[in-house]
């Protein structure tokens, strides 16, 4: 068995790379992360929302599978998952409708669908048993008032991320294994 493979992957990586193994291991949070946030800086049409609800809803079946044992429990995470997902795109389609765009800006319907999209998020995570899908939720709802933010002091949330980038690089930092820097000595020769 090669302890230096990832679980699950056939990729073949050294001990010390925690940071590749810990990006392995969470893409699929990520990657749900990065397509909110697409979706909040960028502002695409109502379909980009359609388009990613579904996308989030594999994510969260496929990471909640594993937490449930029997066919009967993950066929009930299946059913509770596009329920969930299946009313929030009823609430996007109501987004969209025309009576409602007219009295909603740009600005406000992208915040309002993010909102959905975390509600919708966390409540799933909660449900299939995952907190990196809840943990996703709850930046998604931070990333809203995030962007007021943004709109008013540049410079404030500049440091933000400042200190989260200080943050992970410290916790990364820590996490790594620390070597001894002293010198061994060297072995004694034997004299005869």
């Amino acid at each position: 068995m090669d302890k230096d493979r990832i679980e699950g992957t056939g990729h073949k990586f050294k001990r010390g790379s925690v940071v590749l193994r810990w990006l392995l291991h969470n893409i699929p949070y990520i990657a749900m992360l990065l397509l909110a946030l697409v979706g909040i800086v960028f502002q695409p049409p109502v379909s980009y929302w359609i388009i990613l609800t579904p996308v989030f809803g594999i994510i969260s079946i496929d990471a909640g599978w594993r937490q449930f044992g029997t066919g009967t429990q993950r066929l009930g995470l299946v059913y509770r998952v596009a329920l969930d997902w299946c009313a929030l795109l009823l609430a996007l389609y109501l987004l969209s409708n025309s009576d409602v765009q007219a009295v909603m800006n740009v600005n406000a319907r992208s915040l309002a669908m993010v909102t959905l999209l975390a509600v919708g998020t966390f409540v799933v995570g909660v449900q299939a048993r995952v907190w990196r899908i809840c943990a996703v939720g709850c930046v998604l709802f931070l990333a809203v008032p995030g962007l007021g933010w943004l709109h008013r002091s540049p410079l404030l949330v500049a440091a933000a991320i400042c200190v989260i980038i200080a943050l992970g690089g410290l916790a990364w930092w820590v996490s790594q294994p620390q070597h001894d820097t002293a010198i061994p000595s060297a072995p004694a020769t034997r004299s005869r």
